[in-house]
């Protein structure tokens, strides 16, 4: 017992009273981690969002509340993460994933291109932006199911082509044109579907040839004349050429971003070379 009276154990005592206070309190924490400024830029930022979704600015009353808000989300963020609650969660891990590939790819997409990077831009791709082809073409439908079999379609298309028939005494009737002159190809798509514009593109002109599948049926064509697409001037597909440009470099610097990131980690796969 008289050990209990000894001034080391007393103050040993104390000492370990008083950490415990400051442990249970949490008065060891940096200061800093706990300070929450809500800056000019942030209020600005708060009153941008409330007019993109109300189309006026906030009232006093709402200005608080959404700065409130903001500062309980706040809390509630850091003390999320001080619990961990961000680490083993595929759902914030794909979001913040999704937010860092934006950052990466951001700095030179963003930037406005000079006319000759973008003309630079359209001479390489030149295909991407050649106005699509216009026809002169005359078409017989023969039906959702070509009623017709191979054998009378190929002997119908030497006809035609012989003219010892007309395309008018041929096939069976349906509410579209018999023949297109100076066609848009966006005009033969709207009238036939994509897949009949496209079999265009492999057939000669100049004879009937066939079938040529469209959204109602089976038609024989005949391309009389077709005037290839133009490269287009600058001017004409400015936005376009833009956008696309702006999309390759993002990609270009999310892939520069990732190899760096990844040459830092020593990545190993179970049954993986």
């Amino acid at each position: 017992m008289n050990l209990l009276k000894e001034p080391l154990i007393h103050f040993l005592g104390g000492s370990l009273l008083v950490f415990g206070f400051f442990w249970a309190t949490g008065m060891d924490r940096d200061t800093a981690d706990y300070e929450i400024n809500i800056t000019d830029t942030d209020i600005e930022r708060l009153k941008t969002g409330w007019v993109q979704n109300f189309r006026r600015a906030p009232s006093e009353g709402e200005l608080d509340g959404l700065i409130d808000q903001e500062i309980k989300e706040e809390i509630y963020y850091r003390e999320a993460l001080r619990l961990g609650l961000d680490r083993n969660d595929p759902l914030i891990r794909r979001r913040l994933y999704t937010k860092l590939r934006f950052l990466d790819g951001q700095e030179d997409a963003l930037a406005d291109p000079s006319d000759a990077v973008l003309q630079k831009w359209l001479d390489d791709h030149p295909g991407k932006y050649a106005q699509a082809p216009i026809y002169d073409l005359e078409q017989v439908y023969l039906g959702q199911n070509a009623a017709m079999d191979a054998q009378a379609i190929a002997a119908a298309l030497d006809d035609l082509n012989q003219r010892r028939l007309l395309p008018e005494t041929l096939g069976q009737p349906i509410a579209l044109p018999a023949r297109f002159s100076q066609a848009q190809t966006s005009e033969i798509s709207r009238q036939f579907g994509d897949k009949f514009a496209a079999s265009l593109s492999t057939i000669d002109d100049g004879a009937w040839q066939g079938p040529i599948p469209s959204g109602f049926g089976q038609h024989l064509v005949k391309i009389s004349s077709r005037l290839s697409g133009k490269a287009p001037a600058l001017e004409d597909v400015r936005q376009e050429v833009t956008n696309d440009w702006r999309a390759a470099q993002t990609a270009r610097m999310e892939s520069a971003s990732f190899e760096k990131y990844r040459s830092q980690y020593d990545v190993k796969v179970v049954g993986r070379e």
